[in-house]
């Protein structure tokens, strides 16, 4: 009997945070290691629908020096400004505190494209001349993460996914990654 109430004493608080931590419905989320790495603000609130289910939305906005430098070097031919991300995650374990989590998304993304193109003048000679233009796009992608909480209420988030522009593939990106260490609260 005494083995029992100290196991049920010992469970009481777990349970207690468990439930605490499920009745925080909402995260807000700041991604430093792109703000830190590539002057690239990354803002998330992210919406708890169950246990195992959530929803949210992620914007993006890059303006980094060293990025428009390449660009304008012709280090690169583009440069993401900025992306909105709707997105839907199940969570892969049992626990609250701590999980592994499957996620899909869309990308509504957009910036700048430059690309070399050959004319011809009046009197038959070629020359070469850079144009510079916008482009946007849609990409819809897939990724996998871990979350730990401390104290219900402070979130530290890995995230590495990976998707794929569909409708202006000459001017936007292939590939749009999504690899971030955020740190969030939860409220």
């Amino acid at each position: 009997m005494k083995k029992f109430i100290f196991l049920i004493g010992l469970l009481t608080p777990s349970l207690w945070a468990q439930s605490e931590l499920n009745k925080k419905h909402n995260e807000f989320r700041v991604e430093l290691v792109s703000a830190i790495a590539s002057s690239k603000a990354n803002l998330t609130y992210e919406r708890f629908l169950s246990n195992r289910f959530s929803t949210g939305l992620s914007l993006n906005y890059g303006n980094s020096k060293k990025v428009n430098d390449d660009f304008d070097q012709g280090n690169r031919n583009t440069i993401p400004k900025y992306e909105v991300i709707p997105f839907a995650r199940y969570n892969l374990s049992n626990g609250q505190r701590s999980f592994y989590f499957a996620e899909v998304f869309l990308s509504a993304n957009g910036g700048d494209f430059r690309e070399t193109i050959l004319k011809t003048d009046a009197l038959g000679h070629d020359y070469y001349t850079i144009e510079k233009s916008k482009y946007s796009d849609l990409a819809a992608g897939a990724g996998v993460g871990y979350k730990y909480y401390i104290k219900d209420k402070f979130g530290i988030e890995f995230l590495v996914g990976f998707g794929s522009n569909m409708f202006n593939k000459d001017k936007s990106p292939d590939i749009i990654s999504r690899v971030g260490l955020s740190f969030g609260y939860r409220f």
